[in-house]
């Protein structure tokens, strides 16, 4: 349980600017990766910009005998991005006898893209009785689209033992499979039981079904909630299926999803002003969303540029939108090549095609464009 007496302490040396005696204290209240005193230990850190001596601290601390401080300082590790580290810290505080089987298949598997030893993991957070892990497992397993039926199993073994958060997981799971239908059975189920961070899923599910009234409700709903994504969710529905009056506030709502940082905001905004023939200021958001990692949005700018007849800048994009593992990126791009009589260069491109998983008809196709058999 987490320790307030010792938060408060921590408080109140970081507000007198006692940065090391703070972290020292937010290290030793220390519970759960999940509570105040993580981002409490970050803000700190950020405040205080010596991350070389806050790394000192924690693991000091931790190597006096405070094992939850190997914790704090694997959330600080991956905040620096340093995940083999964050991983060893949370070996060292796995030896001091704290559960961190779940987290470090999540590190795995997110943070490291090594699913194979995540999957490991998981299962050893399961047989140790963690009681979230059949959900974030089943979530692992739905971002396979080999495992779909797999994921589903998990979902329902974790609804059966309690875990109410799978219920959502599995509405969002079939809403990512684009089966709204299938979808919103399960997001009914998770708001019914009480969980309102489905509401922005269910409201996407609920417009893909022309329940637009539906829709509306559940995001104000959200809205009120202050649930993620709300806003970004309602910026879309405005644009998309709004009254003129709503229509009228998009661009608007864009701007406060991009103000209170969304995850999504630069693209989806890039997409309202390129529909309303904004391009340059689309550019500006479609360049800040590929900033963020959206690997989409280099295959949106090399469009915009190809229609400018900026061959070499759309060029550029495409090729970045391929190092950044964007699959329809390259096929894009072999197309681009086809029009510039560039066959060769297409044939170039079959490895890497297989590396982002094309398959069969889409690899056809590639070898078509070379005009090979």
């Amino acid at each position: 349980m987490l320790d307030q007496v010792l938060v408060q302490r921590a408080d109140q040396e970081a507000a007198q600017g006692h940065h090391a005696a703070a972290l020292e204290l937010y290290a030793r209240a220390w519970d759960s990766r999940h509570d105040e005193v993580a981002d409490k230990l970050l803000d700190l850190v950020e405040d205080w910009e010596d991350v070389e001596a806050a790394l000192e601290i924690l693991q000091k601390t931790a190597d006096g005998g405070v094992a939850g401080a190997y914790e704090a300082l694997a959330v600080l590790l991956l905040e620096l991005d340093e995940p083999e580290e964050a991983l060893a810290a949370l070996d060292a505080a796995g030896r001091a006898g704290r559960e961190v089987a779940l987290w470090t298949a999540a590190v795995l598997a997110d943070e490291m893209g090594d699913r194979e030893r995540g999957e490991e993991w998981y299962r050893r957070a399961i047989a140790t009785g963690d009681t979230e892990a059949l959900n974030d497992f089943g979530v692992f397993l739905s971002e396979d689209p080999d495992r779909i039926e797999e994921a589903e199993e998990v979902l329902l073994l974790a609804v059966e033992r309690g875990d109410l958060m799978a219920l959502g997981n599995l509405g969002r799971m079939h809403l990512e499979g684009d089966e709204p239908e299938r979808a919103l059975p399960w997001l009914v189920r998770g708001l019914d039981a009480g969980v309102r961070s489905v509401l922005v899923p269910m409201a996407e599910a609920e417009q893909l079904l022309g329940r637009i009234e539906d829709a509306r409700s559940h995001l104000n709903d959200a809205l009120a909630d202050g649930t993620e994504g709300a806003r970004l969710a309602w910026a879309n529905f405005c644009a998309e299926h709004g009254t003129r009056e709503e229509q009228a506030t998009a661009e608007a709502q864009y701007r406060r999803a991009l103000a209170e940082e969304e995850p999504g905001a630069h693209f989806d905004f890039a997409l309202y002003l390129a529909d309303h023939e904004r391009f340059d200021e689309a550019v500006v958001e479609y360049q800040a969303a590929a900033a963020e990692g959206e690997t989409n949005a280099w295959l949106n700018l090399a469009l915009i540029h190809e229609d400018r007849k900026d061959r070499r800048t759309a060029e550029e994009c495409y090729r970045s939108g391929i190092e950044a593992g964007d699959l329809q990126a390259l096929l894009a791009y072999a197309e681009f090549l086809r029009q510039w009589g560039r066959r060769a260069d297409i044939a170039d491109l079959l490895d890497q095609a297989a590396e982002l998983g094309a398959d069969e008809e889409e690899t056809a196709e590639l070898r078509r464009l070379a005009g090979s058999n």
